[in-house]
């Protein structure tokens, strides 16, 4: 929905003309303001997703959707947005950087002090995790047999499509029910 904001000559930050994340309609005297999104927010405030856009800043991709707020807000919350990108990518930043000959020559040391990459330290821990997914598993079967077949083909890495077509169902009707199954594993394994 169009929203006239009385921009300025020099104002250059007009997103009016896209949709807020909740697809409800501006208000008088407000406007859209783009914020930085990751899709564990995306699925808790239940947005939707044909109105998120992956916009490109420096070298980084960013996930964003777009808010509604009192036009007087709108500077402050689009200088709020590009420091809130900003201390998002320097938080993966590190002083510790490691390079590949580095790597390479402290896990091929023989002084104990070096990194295995194919180390089976963790092997008891990899044991246990399947043991926990077969049993949840068990439990889908015991539920609803196809929820089961469906989490069998994801774990056996088919892609959603192979799925629907392994199944015979639509392509609407299949991704609903792979949906389906994958919250009903999620409920039994967070005994939600």
């Amino acid at each position: 929905m169009k929203n006239n904001n009385d921009l300025t000559a020099n104002d250059k930050h007009n997103y009016d003309d896209r949709h807020c994340y909740n697809n409800l309609p501006l208000h008088e005297g407000e406007c859209l303001v783009p914020i930085r999104v990751d899709w564990d927010m995306v699925k808790h405030f239940n947005m939707d997703r044909n109105n998120l856009e992956t916009w490109k800043v420096g070298p980084h991709k960013v996930l964003v959707a777009f808010a509604p707020v009192p036009v007087e807000n709108k500077a402050a919350a689009i200088k709020n947005f590009n420091r809130d990108v900003r201390e998002f990518y320097e938080s993966f930043q590190t002083e510790d950087v490691l390079s590949l000959d580095q790597f390479l020559e402290d896990s091929a040391s023989d002084d104990g002090k070096g990194f295995e990459p194919a180390s089976n330290e963790n092997l008891e821990e990899t044991v246990m995790l399947r043991i926990i997914i077969e049993d949840l598993f068990k439990q889908v079967r015991a539920i609803n047999p196809r929820y089961g077949q469906i989490l069998d083909m994801l774990a056996e890495d088919y892609s959603k499509g192979e799925i629907v077509d392994a199944l015979k169902l639509r392509k609407s009707q299949g991704y609903d029910e792979i949906k389906a199954a994958q919250a009903l594993a999620r409920k039994l394994y967070y005994g939600e």
